[in-house]
């Protein structure tokens, strides 16, 4: 049963929008284009395994994915979570092609790939920390000793596995993922006596979506933009291009003719997404390209947007766009 399905993350949707209003030719767009796709190969990854985890016992089986737990002043994150009543499964999946090579002796993974190397956090590493940290949070939350099986999951069924040094038995932490019916399986022969009541992993089930939490990372501050740096106006619907014209109480795209009553909701969406759940009149024509501060008025009037006041200005409150 999967409780918490594998989703696009903030952080992807959030590059993607930089993308879309970020400058072709800015120093700094090659290096934000490089964070998403990273981004989108590790989600692609856990997105393949989802075959894999169909063919698991769907009774007693509760699924997670993408969780991010505190733990003191920090937060851990567990790709995938499988909880059964007697062993909970960890599962760190990485989709990475050509040939991995598990360095045990300097605890790295190198990946050759076109002749070249590159060099990784360990996997089994963090694997090993996530369990610890996972055992850790359950004790806090007075829950007793429950097993933890942690496995390392290779989801590019083309990549060769290998390691270092070459007698160092890594299959038992380290697996394609077609072999992770098998691995639980053999879970399930090994682990056999309840370790934990329905009950009370109904418990922990609503904890974990509690106390889960997405990261919100300040990306302007990590690539040094600023707001200036994204491209205005209204993106069209059709599109996508920022080239939309308010003409007749309508927009009009000049890329491909297309006409929309409503892509400002859009456009408020994204800028409540990238920079601030709120915005003023004069924020909003500098966002729209539009000069007339009455059509922006009325634009914004007509979503019946909640309001405050600063002063002379009155500010719109875009935080019911995000849930739409």
């Amino acid at each position: 049963m999967i409780i918490k399905e594998a989703s696009e993350s903030i952080k992807i949707r959030k590059l993607k929008l930089i993308m879309k209003r970020f400058p072709i030719h800015h120093p700094v767009r090659n290096e934000i284009e490089v964070e998403l796709i990273k981004s989108v190969t590790g989600y692609n990854g856990e997105k393949s395994l989802d075959y894999h985890m169909e063919l698991l016992p769907k009774d007693d089986t509760y699924i997670f994915h993408d969780l991010r737990l505190p733990f003191g002043a920090n937060y851990f994150q567990i790709d995938i979570l499988i909880l059964t009543p007697t062993f909970f499964l960890i599962l760190e999946v990485k989709n990475m092609s050509s040939t991995l090579i598990f360095d045990q002796e300097f605890y790295q993974l190198i990946r050759i790939y076109k002749d070249k190397e590159e060099v990784f956090p360990d996997p089994i590493s963090q694997v090993y920390r996530q369990t610890h940290l996972l055992r850790e949070w359950l004790n806090q939350q007075k829950f007793p000793y429950i097993p933890i099986e942690s496995l390392v999951v290779v989801s590019n069924s083309n990549t060769r596995i290998k390691s270092i040094p070459q007698h160092k038995d890594i299959s038992k932490v380290v697996t394609h993922s077609a072999n992770i019916l098998a691995k639980f399986h053999s879970y399930q022969n090994t682990r056999k006596k309840e370790a934990i009541s329905k009950k009370d992993i109904k418990k922990i089930t609503r904890l974990l979506l509690k106390h889960h939490s997405e990261p919100n990372h300040n990306y302007f501050q990590q690539f040094s933009i600023t707001e200036s740096d994204l491209l205005k106006g209204v993106a069209c619907t059709e599109c996508l291009k920022l080239s939309m014209v308010r003409s007749r109480r309508k927009w009009f795209c000049l890329k491909c003719g297309h006409y929309d009553k409503l892509a400002h909701i859009e456009a408020l969406r994204e800028y409540a997404f990238l920079l601030k759940p709120s915005i003023t009149n004069y924020e909003c024509c500098e966002f729209f390209q539009i000069p007339s501060r009455h059509v922006v008025k009325h634009l914004l009037n007509s979503i019946e947007l909640p309001t405050s006041q600063s002063g002379k200005h009155k500010i719109y409150l875009l935080e019911d766009l995000l849930q739409m």
